[in-house]
């Protein structure tokens, strides 16, 4: 154990990923884990360590429970037992954490009526004579610090007082004494004897609880620091504490609050008479027989720990062994009631951990609110006041009106696009017409894998995204509908394969419209859909789990995640590449698996530079005429800055600026100068928009002519962050299509000829719902969406049979996605990471004149869990660009 000499500088250092054991602390303090037995952590160092670090995190933490600035609302109930302050013992300490708790509510007043009826006998003096005249001084004790807990008793008794004091109401007193003083002290008696406390007389082994009360009285022979005496006044507050953290009725001005935990923090316990070791030792006799649940007790020490607490056993090794360990023992609860956290000996030099804790939003619990006494006040009232109206004679009153309907599901906006949310069956997001017949398809077939799904328990994942297109344009159809495939194909591949901890799936479709327009809640059209609050306000009714897709890298989709993430919903999307979308404000319940900006920039420039293909359509070191959007400020933009940033440095750079939004900029009016700039350079051209518009930018650069049609034998060079859905589809109409063009793109996957590749499973499954239509890299990336939630979900089952959408945020923080074999890639998500490292990245070619496809670069983690370390064929071979750091040559 630690043994180290103690440092001599100011404070300790954090040890390194303290950060990640405060997250899973703040995790439980905020709400409370279901389990019954909750054990008590003591933090101890490594050899080798700082072993003041411990306490000075314990110390630390009471920050993050304290008012946050200019707020006087604690976070949550705490108390603090310092040996250096307190001098009495165990008897202190929980004198100190009673009141403390007290003191510390963040919501409502505490109670701790068992706590301190317990506490009064070792304060009352017992009578003589026989039993009851020994318990009659007993209960006059206890009634006299009842009288003081509880208003309404003592004003009964001030009451009787004062008539007494009045010649013509004197007469009264002995009446009233009797009815509002005798009565309920002898009914107090009468419960105390028979009801009240049972559990102290079996403590006791005693017959009641004044029985049991003899024997820990003042001048009883048990001494107030006895084993049991401690063991029976930590009983009566975990008692209190369970009452006050109880579900309420729905009348209750308390409902739905105190979510949270009771947090005693004991900084040192290494004086052995001290109270903070005390404290912990009746804890640990206690808990080991008794729930815990509303108590998180932490502790340090310095020295040699207890030897009843039993080490967790994590891998000091890894980031997360540590707080893994903690999450799994707080939230399934622990057989020893005390757990041994040994932190690791090195310190957080670059100063990271003690950043994030400072950063990172402190413990956040429900505060009062003005209007949490309406219900128990409006409601009866509205109560007796319906039951009046039905009983009254019906000529007294009006026919009732009827009740407007309810808000539809699907609703018809101003662009002619049906937004919102549906399972298939309730309503149709579909336009009339063949502009509408692939959603509509697909509304079919979720319905009928949505029927497929038992009455039991089930749980609903949430495809949002762009699924239609306005009135008046001919792009691209949306992408989410390929990746809704998948998701579908996947849905039905869990649902009827057969597993241990299986969770059926059911899928609801919900779309934002064109542009992501109705996704989130709009300042400047607040009368506009909002789906996303749609989908939150079903969230309990159809059990959702988490929602999947987004597929755009927008404003409005990163508004979407926040209000899913308020709402404390996970968001696990594909196809977004947007730096914004995993920048430092992004929400915490985001993830994507799709790689952002800042890794593919880096791939194309470096391609652009080396490659053979490249070179031999262009000249030199290719200059690249960018064609990207300056409207688009998250996706097009973003990109445009990485490469450029890559790129820059390399080969010459043309800028041609053009919108996907009709009214503006167009492929029309750029078409003739992007080929001219083209020619000129001998160049390629680096297409950066939306995969939508790439069809429309050809199509007026196919009928501009001039440069746009080059010398038979020879063709333009174009590459583009992603191709639409018909291009990888079908290459050889691509080409036909095109033939002037040689086309390249960026993809997630790439073909393989191995059976066991994860994606060629992929295309069997996708083919098993969708006959002959072909599969791509987008409805792989839905696939995997669906993949990995239920694994999650079902990881959480063996624990939990009801998994909230919040224990999924939990585990894929604490413990992850590792190494999942995804058909868009080997993948990888957890708390450090919001989207998959070295996520796998491939550049295919479209070849003339027969289409042909190859694939010229693949880099990152492939799916035979391969890193290559270069791209190309030899003897042309370079290095393949990792994350976080660019190519070395």
């Amino acid at each position: 154990m630690p043994n180290s000499p103690t440092p001599t500088d100011a404070s300790p250092r954090y040890p390194r990923w303290a950060d990640r054991l405060i997250r899973q602390l703040d995790a439980f303090a905020a709400t409370r884990s279901r389990a019954e037995r909750v054990p008590a952590l003591v933090l101890s160092r490594q050899e080798g360590g700082d072993v003041r670090a411990p306490a000075f995190m314990i110390r630390e933490y009471e920050h993050r429970l304290s008012p946050v600035r200019g707020t006087t609302h604690f976070q949550v109930p705490h108390a603090v037992v310092d040996d250096k302050e307190l001098t009495g013992g165990f008897l202190a300490a929980i004198d100190r954490v009673a009141v403390r708790f007290q003191l510390t509510m963040p919501s409502g007043r505490l109670r701790l009526p068992s706590f301190h009826t317990c506490r009064a006998v070792l304060e009352a003096e017992r009578g003589t004579g026989d039993l009851q005249a020994q318990q009659q001084p007993i209960v006059d004790e206890l009634y006299t610090a009842l009288l003081t807990r509880r208003r309404s008793l003592r004003t009964g008794a001030r009451v009787a007082e004062l008539l007494g004091q009045h010649l013509l109401t004197g007469w009264l007193q002995g009446l009233v004494t009797a009815l509002i003083v005798g009565f309920p002290k002898l009914c107090y008696r009468f419960h105390l004897r028979h009801w009240g406390l049972r559990w102290v007389a079996d403590e006791s082994n005693a017959t009641c609880f004044l029985d049991a009360a003899l024997a820990f009285c003042r001048d009883g022979e048990l001494d107030a620091e006895d084993p049991r005496v401690r063991r029976i006044l930590l009983r009566a507050l975990l008692t209190d504490l369970r009452r006050a953290t109880r579900s309420r009725t729905w009348l209750s001005h308390v409902w739905a609050r105190r979510r949270w935990s009771f947090v005693v923090l004991v900084p040192e316990i290494d004086d052995v008479d001290g109270a903070g070791r005390a404290f912990l030792g009746t804890f640990e006799e206690l808990a080991g027989d008794q729930p815990s649940r509303p108590l998180l007790v932490l502790a340090a020490c310095a020295g040699p720990p207890p030897a009843y607490a039993a080490p967790i056993d994590a891998d000091l090794r890894r980031p997360n062994g540590i707080p893994d360990k903690v999450f799994t023992y707080l939230k399934e609860g622990s057989a020893e009631p005390v757990r041994l956290v040994t932190l690791p000996a090195e310190d957080d030099t670059e100063g990271t951990a003690k950043e994030r804790i400072e950063t990172h939003p402190g413990v956040m619990a429900r505060r009062d609110r003005p209007l949490d006494w309406l219900r128990p006040a409006v409601l009866p009232a509205l109560a007796l006041a319906s039951a009046g109206a039905l009983l009254a004679p019906h000529y007294l009153w009006p026919a009732p009106s009827p009740e407007p309907p309810a808000a539809p599901s699907c609703v018809t906006v101003g662009t002619g696009e049906r937004v919102g949310v549906t399972d298939g069956r309730q309503c149709s997001l579909a336009v009339p017409g063949s502009r509408g017949k692939e959603l509509r398809d697909l509304e079919r077939q979720v319905a009928r894998e949505n029927a497929l799904v038992p009455g039991g328990r089930y749980r609903t994942l949430v495809f949002l995204a762009p699924l239609s297109l306005q009135n008046g344009v001919y792009d691209d159809p949306p992408v989410g509908l390929q990746i809704l495939r998948g998701a579908i194909a996947q849905q039905h591949r869990l649902n009827a394969g057969v597993r241990q901890n299986k969770m059926p799936i059911r899928l609801l479709i919900a779309n934002t419209g064109q542009y992501f327009k109705y996704g989130a809640r709009s300042a400047r059209s607040p009368k506009d859909p909002d789906v996303t609050r749609m989908i939150v306000e079903r969230r309990r009714k159809d059990h959702i789990a988490a929602v999947i897709g987004l597929t755009q890298s927008r404003p409005e989709s990163l508004e979407a995640a926040r209000e899913l993430d308020q709402a404390g919903i996970p968001v696990i999307a594909n196809g977004v590449t947007g730096s914004n979308m995993v920048g430092p404000e992004s929400p915490q319940r985001y993830f994507q698996i799709s790689a952002p900006n800042a890794r593919v920039a880096p791939v194309l420039a470096d391609f652009i530079e080396h490659s053979p293909t490249v070179h031999g359509l262009s000249s030199g070191t290719p200059h690249a005429v960018v064609v990207y959007d300056p409207t688009d400020a998250y996706f097009s933009t973003d990109l445009k800055n990485l490469f450029l940033d890559s790129y820059g440095k390399h080969g010459g750079v043309d800028l041609v600026g053009f919108s996907e939004k009709p009214g503006a900029t167009t492929p029309d009016n750029i078409a003739t100068d992007v080929c001219n700039k083209v020619s000129a350079t001998q160049g390629i051209i680096v297409y950066l928009g939306r995969s939508g518009v790439l069809p429309s930018l050809l199509n007026a650069m196919q009928s501009a002519g001039g440069h746009c049609q080059p010398p038979e034998g020879s063709t333009i060079p174009l590459i583009a962050e992603s191709a639409p859905i018909d291009f990888q589809l079908h290459p050889a109409e691509t080409a036909r299509a095109y033939p002037y063009m040689t086309l390249m793109y960026e993809t997630a996957n790439a073909p393989t000829q191995d059976p066991r590749d994860p994606y060629a499973q992929f295309t069997r499954e996708f083919a098993a719902v969708f006959g002959g239509r072909s599969a791509d890299a987008d409805a792989a990336g839905g696939f995997d969406t669906v993949g990995i939630v239920t694994k999650v979900v079902e990881n959480l089952l063996p624990a939990s049979h009801d998994v909230q959408p919040n224990d999924i945020y939990l585990w894929l923080t604490a413990h992850g996605v590792s190494q999942y074999p995804g058909a868009s890639g080997v993948l990888r998500l957890d708390g450090k990471h919001k989207y998959p490292p070295d996520k796998a990245v491939f550049i295919r070619e479209i070849g003339q004149p027969d289409g042909a496809t190859a694939t010229l670069l693949s880099c990152g983690i492939l799916p035979n869990r391969q890193h290559p370390a270069r791209w190309g064929s030899e003897p042309d071979t370079f290095p393949c660009p990792r994350d976080g750091s660019p190519p070395a040559f």
